[in-house]
């Protein structure tokens, strides 16, 4: 049965392969693309999971060794002013959407976090979000509001199939793994930035822990950051039209987050680019564990 399962695996990879390469060509740009800026530092990707209140109070003087990168609604708190992260990554299409494509709820998100980004950013700050924003009028607006911020741009196409094929649109920004969470393009955007090491932190993904189903069998999703550590009430997770999402779907959006994990593990083994995951509490089990002390102590010196 072992070749049988070879050849079912490989037909699979080879229609991955077709189907992101035409989605490549329809969907993603080819100019423009965020590129490498040839950095003195490693990069520090800040996740929102609730242990980066932890880290945040016990690697202060380590967390300055690092380029910071933020996301999503972090400016929103008072941490980010502290931190003066040099990128900030945007992900989710309902950043860009316009308020009658959106729900009330998001509305107040983005209303909030380009009212923030305006009034705190006081030092140069890139945005890095998806090319899909160029086309955002409140996203342009903010960008000509303040001149501390600029912006570059990645595709967010995602590219699966067999690894030559993966890997080559991984190098030439075309698309990653998909982008089912925001610290895979934070990854690999960091990689076409030019990071050769780059370490995670509050990147908990204990999601499973705050899933439930209630008496009318709707799947919910406790939402717990480390700025709101008891967690929002269970929420109903919607698509892009507001249809709940059934429970075996919002798993299966789980399985493809922890998947990306491991083909960035596998991309960046070739290319020899490092990633650690040095969170306090995680469920990723795709990179090495280490400390921030640790990592920066083993890093050549430069």
């Amino acid at each position: 049965m072992n070749w049988l399962s070879s050849i079912n695996n490989g037909v699979k990879l080879w229609l991955q392969t077709k189907q992101s390469a035409l989605r490549v060509i329809i969907q993603s740009k080819f100019m423009g693309i965020v590129s490498n800026i040839q950095p003195s530092k490693p990069l520090l990707v800040l996740g929102n999971g609730p242990s980066l209140n932890e880290t945040l109070a016990t690697d202060s003087e380590w967390i300055q060794l690092y380029d910071l990168l933020a996301v999503n609604n972090a400016a929103s708190h008072d941490q980010f002013e502290v931190l003066k992260p040099r990128f900030y990554l945007l992900n989710a299409v309902t950043y860009f959407q316009a308020d009658e494509d959106l729900n009330e709820l998001y509305i107040g998100f983005n209303r909030d976090l380009y009212k923030n980004l305006q009034s705190k950013t006081t030092w140069k700050m890139t945005l890095l979000v998806p090319f899909r924003a160029k086309k955002s009028e409140a996203f342009q607006q903010l960008l000509a509001s303040n001149p501390n911020i600029d912006a570059a741009y990645f595709n967010q196409t995602p590219i699966e199939g067999l690894p030559f094929w993966s890997h080559w649109g991984y190098r030439k920004g075309w698309g990653m793994p998909r982008p089912h969470n925001v610290l895979i393009p934070c990854i690999m955007v960091g990689i076409r930035l030019g990071y050769r090491e780059i370490a995670l932190v509050g990147a908990d993904h204990s999601w499973l822990a705050d899933l439930s189903v209630n008496e009318a069998n709707e799947a919910l999703l406790r939402h717990v950051h480390y700025y709101d550590t008891e967690g929002s009430k269970p929420m109903k997770m919607e698509d892009r039209i507001q249809q709940p999402r059934k429970l075996h779907e919002i798993i299966h959006k789980f399985y493809l987050s922890f998947e990306g994990y491991w083909l960035i593990k596998g991309f960046t083994a070739r290319h020899r680019i490092r990633i650690i995951n040095a969170s306090k509490t995680s469920m990723i089990d795709a990179f090495e564990r280490m400390s921030l002390k640790e990592f920066a102590e083993d890093m050549p010196q430069k």
